[in-house]
């Protein structure tokens, strides 16, 4: 019985991006667009894609949970590695000061971000754009205005194999420990499910937000780390949309993450998702579309997805009805 239900989940769990991949798979066959989508190296591509997109995703999970959306995340994962690399390469520190360094100045700027959310006591939203649009600033003058620059394997370790996925396994270990097996989680998914009920049995929403918003920043910092040693370099922008693009990537994620969690771990759901959605734009590019349609196709897959979901009573309902009429 307990093979059954594992198999089952397993199936429930590896069905969407499985789907995902076939689909475009026989797509980008059938088009003969001459694109390399399927071969080792485009899959190894996408799975540290996915590694990025799921740092983001966890990072932002506790508070989304607890409804607070975050919009300057994006920002804050570039500004903080704007600082980072410009003390890593004065100081020397290697790969393991940047991953360090980021962490810390992430966490700061969430912390920020949160305090204000706690003063002012004005939706999350609200400062998160606020805080977007001071953070866009000061990214632009931030090494003036150069951005981040890092060069040589001592620097840039965690952007390939096998660093980052080491250093990936760590964090999504950390995760799943603090999320499942701590006060801390049992809190998060307490207030999340029903805030008020939560707050009279006890709970410090305060502290815990605080907490989420540290949380947030650790892995915010992991992620802009990864970031800038894949990339080597990363130019500020001023532009609001782009500034949201990393995001509006990874919260996708976390819906997905959500729904899965019936079937699996937290973590492994998310991870999950961020496999959805980088081989939906992996396959839209294959495909020989612009990128831009990346942003129709992620929105189309999300409401299709949230749409099959959240009916899923609906449909064993209408089935039941199907059975019993071919039985009558």
């Amino acid at each position: 019985m307990k093979l059954k239900r594992l198999f089952s989940n397993t199936w429930k769990t590896l069905i969407w991006p499985v789907a995902i991949y076939v689909i475009f798979l026989l797509a980008t066959r059938l088009s003969d667009t001459g694109s390399n989508f399927g071969t080792l190296q485009s899959l190894e591509t996408v799975l540290q894609q996915s590694i990025l997109c799921a740092m983001m995703a966890l990072a932002m999970s506790c508070n989304m949970m607890n409804g607070r959306w975050d919009f300057s995340i994006g920002i804050i994962t570039m500004i903080s590695s704007f600082i980072a690399s410009g003390f890593v390469k004065q100081l020397g520190m290697g790969a393991y000061g940047l991953v360090l360094l980021c962490i810390v100045f992430a966490t700061i700027l969430c912390l920020i971000n949160g305090a204000l959310y706690l003063l002012l006591k004005v939706p999350s939203l609200v400062v998160s754009i606020g805080m977007l649009m001071i953070y866009e600033t000061v990214s632009l003058l931030v090494n003036g205005g150069k951005g981040a620059k890092i060069n040589g394997l001592s620097y840039t370790i965690f952007g390939r194999s096998p660093y980052i996925y080491i250093l990936a396994l760590v964090m999504f270990v950390i995760f799943y420990v603090i999320y499942s097996h701590t006060r801390f989680g049992y809190n998060v998914r307490a207030l999340g499910n029903n805030q008020l009920i939560a707050n009279n049995i006890g709970i410090n929403e305060t502290k815990n937000t605080i907490l989420c918003y540290v949380l947030c920043g650790v892995f915010i910092g992991v992620t802009a780390a990864i970031n800038v040693s894949m990339k080597g370099s990363i130019e500020p922008s001023s532009t609001f949309n782009n500034n949201m693009g990393m995001m509006f990537a990874a919260f996708p994620a976390v819906f997905i993450g959500l729904y899965l969690s019936r079937y699996t771990n937290f973590v492994v759901g998310v991870f999950i998702g961020a496999v959805c959605m980088k081989f939906l734009s992996a396959g839209i590019l294959a495909l020989g579309l612009p990128s831009a349609v990346q942003d129709i196709g992620v929105g189309l897959f999300l409401l299709l997805f949230i749409a099959l979901t959240t009916n899923q009573g609906r449909f064993q309902d209408w089935r039941a009805r199907i059975k019993r009429l071919a039985l009558s």
